[in-house]
């Protein structure tokens, strides 16, 4: 039994399982060679959006700052951008 998107009253851990299993797609998707940055503009808005998530689920939450969240993302992180296809690999497979 999976979650919406917006549907907020399943747990906090269900949510992050699913955003790990987007941002592994897509880092499966986008993770060339070139694009490293571009991977890491993505982690920092899910960072953010997930911050934003968990500040929202009750008034308590109000008081989540960024160094009680970094005590959070300790105990359960967020995957970090990946890169599937390095240089060299992708170099042989360019054909000219």
């Amino acid at each position: 039994m999976g979650c919406a998107p917006r549907n907020l009253a399943c747990g906090a851990a269900l949510r992050l399982c699913r955003i790990n299993a987007v941002l592994r797609g897509h880092y499966a998707y986008y993770g060339v060679a070139g694009n490293l940055r571009c991977l890491a503009k993505v982690y920092r808005a899910v960072e953010r959006y997930w911050h934003r998530m968990l500040r929202s689920r009750s008034w308590a939450g109000r008081a989540l700052n960024w160094s009680m969240f970094n005590q959070i993302k300790e105990r359960t992180p967020l995957l970090r951008p990946k890169l599937r296809l390095r240089y060299p690999e992708l170099q042989a497979l360019a054909v000219l």
